[in-house]
This record gives C-alpha cells, sequence and structure tokens, in this order.
C-alpha cells in the first residue's frame, strides 16, 4: 500500500498490515468494540476494497453475531445494537473506499 493510502487509512482510524502474501489487512474497531477486519489484495488496493465495501452485507454480519450469542459466545451486544453496528461498519467501509478513490482520482489526474 503506497503511502497515500496508508495515510488517508490513519486518518479514518484503519490500520493496515502487509500480510506478506500479496494481500492487506485493514482493521478498525466499530463503535460496539468489535474488532473488525478485511483482507484485500494489494495489487488494486482501491478497487478491492470499493468491492468489499459494495459487498458487505449487514444482515449477514447481525445474523454471525446472533448465532455467536445463542452459542453462548460472550460479550455478544443486544441485537439492537448489533443493527446500530452492522450499519455503522456499512458507514465506516464507505467512508475508506470513497476517500481511498477520490485519492486514487487525485493520482491519476495529477
Amino acid at each position: 500500500m503506497n503511502e497515500i493510502y496508508r495515510d488517508i487509512c490513519e486518518k479514518l482510524d484503519w490500520s493496515g498490515t502487509d500480510t506478506g502474501d500479496g494481500n492487506i489487512e485493514l482493521e478498525k474497531y466499530s463503535p460496539a468494540g468489535e474488532d473488525f477486519c478485511i483482507t484485500v489484495g494489494e495489487e488494486g488496493f482501491v478497487d478491492n476494497v470499493k468491492a468489499y465495501a459494495a459487498s458487505f452485507d449487514q444482515e449477514e454480519h447481525i445474523e454471525m453475531w446472533i448465532w455467536a450469542r445463542k452459542n453462548k459466545v460472550r460479550g455478544v451486544p443486544s441485537i439492537k445494537e448489533l443493527v446500530e453496528d452492522a450499519q455503522a461498519i456499512d458507514d465506516m467501509l464507505r467512508e475508506l473506499s470513497c476517500a481511498l478513490f477520490a485519492a486514487e482520482l487525485e493520482e491519476v489526474g495529477a
């Protein structure tokens, strides 16, 4: 990941780690405290983040945590909080993808 993209991630409170296999792991805590991570390919990084953001399924994410709660995973918030958190995660992903895309456009236009 280049420095411009790294700076954008850091300004938006995402940490990025090169996994050593051509991928970047991005991590950020959600408002409910979930350590939310995604892994995307470094080649075509911005497009990969955009695709992940576009495909994030709030309902699937909520269902995953409801299943965990039913299976006695400790610390799972209320369903109301899960719904609000999934929306916040979706917003976080969209904010990141838009900021990266804007920077990519500036690079191309420069």
